[in-house]
């Protein structure tokens, strides 16, 4: 029976991690998207709310310019702050999030059409526990920003089972400039396992529901990979190691 490589055991612990990374950038895109769509203008505060109730965590907005009759979602010195049981403090900050959409895509009840979306991000933070990519800050975020749809609150009209909502993004771009992942928070084996400028950026076009794998998804990690590996290739090494002591240590234990 054939065993798993070094650089095949890297390559899927750095996957793993990079495309959790990824996944808050374009997750946080179509929250804003939705979340001011949804909720109006004051869209900050209630997912402030949200956050804050369910998690523990804050959202604020130096910079709110957004204009649903001109179909444009606008935010600048958006940042959130981490859940109540993580004791490092800062989660994201964002520069900008820009959404510019055609709004009359949205009552039609077709194909939904954005423009561009772009997201830059200027640091970013995931902490995690012994295991982060397992048990971490994002997912406790990613569960605070889902908003509940009230009685007030429209909805799509019904399709089909595993109908996929009909959407087209033009233009999508992603920036994230720096990174710095910790596991073991608030334990005594806290460890830094990455913190430096990433220089990240991704972009893509006519995107559609039909496509987003092969145009987001894959590229995406596939990317990410990329910077990773020329920017910090140590990192790799680190990430192979870890993998390596975690499956070791399995075996180890399992053995009666």
């Amino acid at each position: 029976m054939s065993t798993s490589s070094p650089s095949t055991r890297l390559g899927t612990a750095l996957r793993k991690l990079l495309t959790v990374l990824c996944g808050i950038a374009l997750f946080l895109v179509v929250v804003g998207f939705l979340g001011v769509w949804a909720l109006g203008r004051f869209s900050p505060k209630l997912l402030d709310t949200s956050l804050a109730t369910k998690s523990g965590a804050h959202l604020a907005v130096d910079s709110n310019d957004t204009n649903l009759f001109a179909g444009r979602i606008a935010y600048e010195g958006l940042t959130i702050t981490n859940p109540t049981r993580w004791t490092e403090k800062g989660f994201l900050k964002i520069r900008r999030l820009v959404v510019d959409f055609d709004l009359l895509t949205f009552f039609e009840g077709g194909s939904q059409t954005v423009n561009t979306a772009e997201l830059d991000i200027e640091h970013l933070t995931i902490v995690g526990k012994a295991d982060f990519l397992a048990d971490n800050n994002a997912k406790d975020i990613i569960n605070g920003l889902k908003v509940a749809p009230s009685a007030g609150t429209p909805r799509p009209a019904p399709g089909p089972p595993g109908t996929k909502q009909p959407f087209l993004i033009k233009y999508l771009r992603i920036r994230v400039d720096r990174i710095t992942v910790i596991s073991g928070d608030g334990t005594n084996q806290r460890k830094v396992v990455l913190d430096q400028p990433f220089g990240y950026v991704f972009e893509a076009r006519d995107i559609t529901e039909r496509n987003f794998d092969e145009k987001v998804s894959r590229p995406m990690g596939t990317k990410a990979v990329q910077t990773a590996a020329q920017r910090q290739p140590e990192l790799l090494l680190d990430l192979a190691r870890e993998r390596v002591r975690k499956s070791i240590t399995e075996k180890l234990l399992g053995e009666k």
